[in-house]
């Protein structure tokens, strides 16, 4: 007999098991889809999934009433030396600092990453919104917070790129929603007096 009792029973919880990790980091709860309405322009909280979905890394899209990007807010991990972002931090001198993408050649996600809609409308009410989450960057990147390990903290409040995607939501006076499944930094205004 090539497949054992004991093989069988390990595949069939193993499968369960994958199956249930699968339900929870899945499901419309977890990975919603903006749907804005036809004809509107949208601000949406997205997320990149990292770690099978577990958690994930939280951004800002402006999206046309085709759904194409606009313009994306993403709080990077970013080399003191050189000025340069990085997708993940790796230094303990990486600092977190917030960045505008509106050119395919950056890092514009045109992928169908799970997200909320912040804010939808008019073309002019959007752009309005936007510019006040711009206006809040320079008071953010001249903290020079720096990025923690990996992204996550250890020690303390973790303030990442779910810091940021949150921070400018309030900026623009909208409620950021929480997506995904595990979020560090979330719910932590950098720009809070502390």
């Amino acid at each position: 007999m090539i497949f054992t009792n004991r093989f069988i029973k390990d595949l069939f919880w193993s499968l369960l098991f994958f199956i249930f990790i699968y339900s929870i980091t899945h499901n419309p709860i977890t990975r919603p889809t903006p749907k804005p309405k036809t004809g509107n322009w949208s601000i949406q909280i997205m997320q990149h999934p990292l770690l099978f979905g577990f958690a994930g890394h939280n951004y800002l899209a402006l999206r046309d009433p085709n759904g194409n990007i606009i313009s994306e807010l993403h709080g990077l991990a970013t080399d003191s030396n050189t000025g340069e972002w990085k997708y993940i931090g790796t230094k303990s001198t990486d600092e977190l600092k917030v960045w505008e993408f509106n050119s395919p050649r950056y890092y514009l996600s045109e992928k169908k990453f799970p997200g909320k809609i912040l804010s939808e409308g008019n073309k002019s009410d959007m752009k309005t919104l936007w510019s006040m989450a711009l206006s809040c960057i320079p008071s953010i990147n001249k903290k020079n917070l720096l990025y923690p390990m990996l992204g996550v903290s250890l020690r303390g409040g973790t303030e990442n790129s779910n810091s940021v995607a949150y921070t400018l939501s309030l900026c623009m006076g909208i409620d950021a929603f929480h997506v995904g499944l595990l979020t560090p930094g979330d719910k932590n205004n950098l720009l809070e007096e502390r």
